[in-house]
Parts: structure tokens; C-alpha cells; sequence
């Protein structure tokens, strides 16, 4: 069998290819549940590498399959997200998008690229494990959410999965670093809206009005009072407002204001809270100030859970490829959201982060940056790690 110095050396001899691959799906991103070019690159990929593959999973998703020929055995499902985003490229390089007001600002390039580069490894390496690599390439994890609907689709059956790994490029490690923690990893990225109705007039004349610029002033400051008061100060929790509109002229008060915002927790209880508590709070000022509201509460994506078993799995194929004091054990969360969450929640999952940052060749700005780019000699390190982190549990 071979083992991580082989995996290794092979994930090396094709970063070319990973470069050239990444860098096509670059330079042409799609948005959410659009990534029809992106799909049928990945589909003529995976039919040049004769790996079985089906399609029709939340519109653009590609499930392929690797049997292994020792026998049966468990599934593991590999995970890529292909979609872009709507912001421009402001990087001056060869393969910049050729898409305009669309760019790859988060690395879905890579992880498209990188599990091509898995999938080829694990082709040639089919004789000598057990079970199936279940390859997942999802549409939409920006925002609309594709996780979900490709496990409606059947994404977890036929043959069902057991386990399940997915990494993400982080600039803010350096190229040759990989970090893993079990437990709670990223929050539930709920999003609330907000409209509170006053009675517009003259600026001259604002005692004749019901002003809900101030009350929404009022209501943005009083919101800040749920983590401070409501909420252990040792239980992560976020309230952010990210949008105010309202208004048009110098001298207008307006009828209304919008709030967009969005909340972030690690547990229903709090995410009920957090809920129930701004309808509370803005509702309350609102009465006060002679206005009147409407409120909507969206809950999006569950927290994600890494799996303790599957870190740790995960945690020593990094050690084998990059050396231990190379692999950074996380002890706090993060508050971002991520989709690969609704797999998690039914099979036991780990996704990890692949450091990429660079400063020497400028790839340090942060994701979704016009400016987001990464060193591309980490491709074949997360190339390694999957290909290893497969093997030892497929053949566990």
C-alpha cells in the first residue's frame, strides 16, 4: 500500500495540474446554483479519470463515486464548494476572472481543484483500499446554501455515507500550516429584518413626525444589550446589524427604516434567544417611541460540529504530511457560518483549514477580498492530506 511519502510525492508530481486546473475555474467564476461551466469541467475531469459520477443534485452539484477493490467496506465522503462571488477582481495576474463584477474572492477555485487532484490520487490507489470515496462537488455554499438540498437529492445514500471531510484555504496561515479543532468550529449564520414604521415630515418639523431613523438609532444600540446582559459572557454569541436604509433628502423624515442584520450562536437555546430577545427589545422601543414594526427571523445554516474521532484522524494524516509542530490545534471557534454543517449534523464530519498565505508573494488579504489570492503550493499538500486522511480510514 502506498504510504504518505508516495501520496506525497504523487500529489507533487501533479501541481501542475492543480495550478492549471484551479486557475481555469478562476478565471471563470459562477455564482450560487449557476456553476454550470465549473460542473461540466469537474463532470470531463472525472470522465477522463474514469471515475463513475452523477449529476442533478441541487441543480449543479456532481457526486462521483471510487470504488475501492479490496472489498466492501465504509463510504467517506470528500467534499468541494464551486461557487463564486459577486465582487470584482482587483488582482493583476494572467488568470484573473474574466467574469465581470464576479470573482473566486474565497478559494472555491481550490477546493474544486484539490479534490480533482484527490480523486485522481485515490483512482490510481483504488486497488488497495476497501470501501468508496464518495466525491461531493456542491454549488452554492455562499450565502443560498447547496449542502442541504444535495443531501434532499441523495447525496448521503446509494451507497451511504459513514463519515465525511471537507478543508478550506485560510490565508491568515501561512503556506505549509493545517488547523483542526473538534467540537464546535463555526456558528449558525442567522439573519434577521427589520422594519420599523414611523410617520414622515419636515426635518423642520419633527415634533410632528414619529421619527424612525431615531428609533431605529435606539433600537440598534439597544440590541447590543443581548450579548452584554442576556447571554453568559462564556457562551459565544453575536448580534450585528449590517444594514440600515432609509431616508432619501436633507430635510425628509422618512416613513420607515429597513434593519438587516444577522446573529451567531452555537446551540438552539441561544439562537432562540437571540430571536425572541430582539423582537423583545426592538418591539419595546418601538411602542415607546409611538412607532410600529414588523419582524422576521430566519434560521440558517446549524452550527458546525467537527467530529472528535475524525479530527483526530484528520490531525495525524496533517502530522504525516506537514510534521507535527505544522499542525495547529484551534481552541476557540470561529464566528463565520458554513453549510458543510448540515452534513455534519447527520454523519460524523471534520473540515479543516489549509493554510495558504504568503506574504512574500503578496497572498495575505482575507477572504472575500478583491484582492483574495493564495500560494498555490499548498494544493498539493491539501491534496495529500485528503488523500491520506482516506486511505488510513478506509483501510481502519
Amino acid at each position: 500500500m502506498a504510504d504518505t511519502k508516495q501520496i506525497c510525492a504523487m500529489a507533487e508530481q501533479i501541481k501542475d495540474e492543480l495550478i492549471c486546473d484551479r486557475r481555469t475555474i478562476h478565471a471563470h467564476p459562477e455564482l450560487a446554483f449557476q456553476e454550470e461551466k465549473t460542473s461540466a469541467f469537474v463532470q470531463a475531469r472525472l470522465q477522463e479519470l474514469g471515475i463513475e459520477y452523477k449529476t442533478g443534485y441541487a441543480k449543479t452539484g456532481v457526486v462521483g463515486l471510487i470504488h475501492g477493490k479490496k472489498g466492501a467496506g465504509k463510504t467517506l465522503l470528500l467534499r468541494a464548494d464551486m461557487d463564486g462571488l459577486p465582487i470584482q477582481e482587483a488582482n493583476d495576474v494572467p488568470y484573473r476572472s474574466k467574469v465581470d463584477g464576479r470573482m473566486h474572492a474565497c478559494g472555491h477555485d481550490s477546493h474544486v481543484a484539490m479534490l480533482l487532484g484527490t480523486a485522481k490520487l485515490l483512482k490510481s490507489m483504488e486497488q488497495e483500499f476497501c470501501g468508496t470515496v464518495k466525491l461531493m462537488f456542491q454549488p452554492a455554499e455562499e450565502g443560498a446554501g447547496g449542502a442541504e438540498p444535495m443531501i434532499e437529492d441523495g447525496l448521503l445514500e446509494n451507497p451511504n455515507v459513514d463519515a465525511a471531510l471537507a478543508l478550506h484555504v485560510e490565508p491568515t496561515y501561512p503556506c505549509g500550516k493545517i488547523a483542526i479543532k473538534s467540537g464546535a468550529l463555526m456558528a449558525a449564520p442567522d439573519e434577521f429584518d427589520l422594519i420599523i414604521r414611523g410617520k414622515g415630515g419636515h426635518g423642520a418639523y419633527p415634533h410632528e413626525t414619529i421619527d424612525p431613523i431615531l428609533t431605529a438609532a435606539k433600537v440598534v444600540e439597544g440590541l447590543q444589550s443581548i450579548t452584554a446582559r442576556n447571554i453568559d459572557a462564556a457562551v459565544p454569541a453575536v448580534v450585528s446589524v449590517g444594514q440600515i436604509s432609509g431616508g432619501q433628502f436633507y430635510n425628509v423624515i422618512p416613513d420607515e427604516v429597513v434593519l438587516k442584520g444577522t446573529t451567531r450562536a452555537f446551540d438552539d437555546a441561544t439562537r432562540r434567544l437571540l430571536s425572541e430577545r430582539i423582537e423583545q427589545i426592538a418591539g419595546g422601543i418601538c411602542a415607546a417611541m409611538g412607532a410600529t414594526y414588523s419582524y422576521e427571523f430566519r434560521y440558517m445554516y446549524p452550527p458546525l460540529i467537527n467530529d472528535s474521532a475524525m479530527t483526530e484522524l484528520v490531525g495525524q494524516s496533517a502530522c504525516a504530511v506537514v510534521g507535527e509542530g505544522k499542525v495547529i490545534r484551534l481552541e476557540t471557534p470561529f464566528m463565520g457560518g458554513e453549510d458543510f454543517s448540515y452534513v455534519a449534523n447527520k454523519v460524523p464530519a471534520s473540515y479543516f483549514y489549509l493554510g495558504c498565505g504568503n506574504e512574500e508573494k503578496g497572498c495575505t488579504h482575507p477572504w472575500h477580498s478583491a484582492n483574495f489570492n493564495l500560494d498555490e503550493d499548498c494544493l498539493p499538500l491539501g491534496v495529500s492530506v485528503l488523500a491520506e486522511a482516506a486511505m488510513r480510514y478506509l483501510n481502519k
